[in-house]
């Protein structure tokens, strides 16, 4: 398989300072992880500048600058104190991350790797991180796995491109080695079957192939204006204008059914002009109502219009057969565009530019009463020194949306990633030792309570967790409904022109349903040119078919 044909720049502005800036609201309660995280000898820093400015009436802009200290460890210790006395590294391996705030944290939990190590398979190991900027890291593994490199023994997939990878040799097929090892069996049954389906199979949820383990979780999250939601005269004039309440609570969003029509509603309410009056207090700038990711870059539109698609009983294309007309643009899909175009309206002047830091900016200057982002980047929204609003916002679930046939689906776009062995690496047996160390439960909380997606259910499911942060409940809870796209390996064709066809409807330069018309015919030549699903049936077929699923208003895991 030549990766560089389906070559596909991962989200550029992913960066350092994004994720790093994020990192500063969630307080570092293990040993060393302050330090870590602020720098330590050994290690450079620069400061990354992240600048986003939302538009307003009569030409006025608000201007949101996040800087952060980014911090990348140049020089590895070579000796690893632990309870035991220090430990002397006898091997290395090397793991390939994104250059963002989990791998550097992964590099920290990674330190008393070497003594556990030595302790379980008689040799001690070090893990050095290799952490790649977003927006060149596909290109890198795709250019060192090419060329049969040994190393990085460990990888940071993301779950799109595990097509790419594992069609083409590049990452190991897993099974043989958890059937030999009863640890491997017993931490499998320990992700959520969402998890699973989306980040550690190919073809989805097709268990003969088990190519990674859940690294990284992440889900798309509402944040609101509670403050706003909970004043007493917008609650007497929404009722009075739409006939219901306004959700008060986190249970009116879940597991209250509370609709994607009812979003719309309330965005429409909140969307005021200067001048207006909002909760008792004239406007001097515009307020807008809804924040919703709709930039070309990347994924940005697939994932929530995936969302939006999905509750309205709709699936990109039938994954068994590979037909993608009668579902990409089907009645239910052109009705679930409308809808999307239709939050236009109500959200910020540079809607058609929004990803996830243009929200995040939007709710920080206090200009807007919701927003659609992902887990990974709400931590700034609670940092007095970046956000206006800190102390007056929730998280909660996404809603769903009660179809023509009485069901109400509620299914949102997955995030996160898994990691990978090398194919070409002849560590095996440290890589799978560092899986099993990684996955230790004294591991796993220093990977909460530093800001990592836990992907471990009997870990997600305790108070504890759902306490440690505003997000963390609304992120358990999310879970079990996450739907992903494609993982095959003409994943980036497909992406790209879900970007300009449902971008092009956004912009009103076409209607909704030429737009997926389009989007149909683009997709139906990638998909036969590639010879799906002929050319791929040896590895197997997709669990489910999630489309049908989808359709019926079914669980996917």
């Amino acid at each position: 398989m030549n990766l560089e044909k389906y070559n596909v720049t991962r989200r550029k502005a992913i960066s350092t300072g994004a994720k790093v800036a994020t990192a500063a609201v969630v307080t570092g309660v293990v040993g060393g992880l302050a330090g870590y995280l602020a720098g330590t000898s050994g290690q450079q820093e620069s400061t990354v500048t992240r600048t986003v400015t939302v538009g307003g009436g009569g030409g006025q802009t608000v201007t949101v600058t996040n800087t952060a200290t980014a911090t990348v460890t140049t020089t590895a210790t070579r000796t690893v104190t632990a309870a035991t006395g220090p430990v002397t590294p006898e091997v290395s391996i090397t793991f390939a991350s994104p250059e963002w705030l989990p791998g550097r944290l992964t590099g920290l939990i990674a330190q008393d790797f070497p003594a556990w190590s030595k302790a379980n398979i008689g040799k001690a190991v070090e893990v050095k991180m290799d952490l790649i900027p977003w927006d060149v890291i596909f290109e890198r593994l795709s250019t060192t796995l090419i060329a049969r490199s040994k190393e990085p023994t460990l990888l940071i997939s993301d779950s799109q491109w595990l097509g790419q990878f594992y069609v083409g040799g590049h990452i190991r097929r897993l099974n043989d080695y958890i059937s030999r090892d009863p640890e491997l069996q017993q931490l499998l049954n320990r992700f959520d079957p969402a998890l699973v389906y989306f980040y550690m199979t190919f073809p989805q949820g097709n268990y003969d192939n088990i190519v990674g383990f859940a690294h990284e979780g992440d889900t798309l999250l509402f944040v609101y204006r509670h403050d706003l939601f909970t004043h007493p005269t917008e609650r007497e004039n929404f009722k009075a204008q739409y006939g219901y309440d306004l959700p008060a609570n986190y249970e009116d969003w879940y597991p209250g059914q509370l609709d994607w029509y009812q979003i719309r509603d309330i965005a429409e309410f909140f969307t005021r002009k200067a001048g207006d009056e909002l909760a008792g207090k004239r406007l001097e700038e515009d307020f807008y109502g809804i924040a919703v990711h709709m930039s070309r870059a990347y994924d940005a539109i697939a994932c929530p219009f995936g969302s939006i698609l999905y509750c309205h009983g709709e699936y990109w294309w039938d994954p068994e057969t590979g037909e993608v007309e009668g579902y990409i643009n089907s009645e239910r899909a052109v009705k679930a565009l409308e809808f999307y175009a239709s939050l236009v309206q109500y959200s910020p002047p540079n809607a058609l530019e929004l990803w996830f830091d243009e929200a995040n900016a939007v709710m920080q200057a206090g200009r807007v009463a919701m927003i659609y982002n992902w887990a990974g980047f709400l931590p700034s929204l609670f940092d007095p020194a970046a956000s206006k609003v800190y102390n007056l916002i929730r998280v909660v679930p996404p809603p769903g949306h009660r179809g023509d046939d009485g069901i109400f689906r509620r299914y949102s776009g997955i995030g996160g990633q898994p990691m990978c062995i090398n194919a070409y690496s002849d560590r095996v047996e440290e890589a799978l030792a560092f899986i099993k160390y990684w996955f230790e439960p004294q591991n796993q909380r220093k990977w909460a309570e530093g800001g990592g997606g836990v992907c471990i259910k009997d870990i997600i499911q305790t108070e504890w967790f759902r306490n440690l942060t505003p997000y963390n409940r609304a992120y358990a809870d999310s879970i079990p409904f996450q739907v992903d796209f494609w993982n095959v390996p003409f994943f980036a064709e497909m992406l790209t022109a879900v970007q300009e066809e449902i971008h092009s409807a956004l912009a009103g330069a076409v209607s909704p349903r030429t737009a997926l018309d389009n989007l149909a015919r683009r997709h139906k030549e990638i998909i036969q040119r590639e010879n799906y699903p002929r050319a791929f049936e040896r590895y197997g077929r997709p669990a489910k078919n999630v489309a049908q699923l989808i359709r019926r208003g079914l669980p996917i895991s």
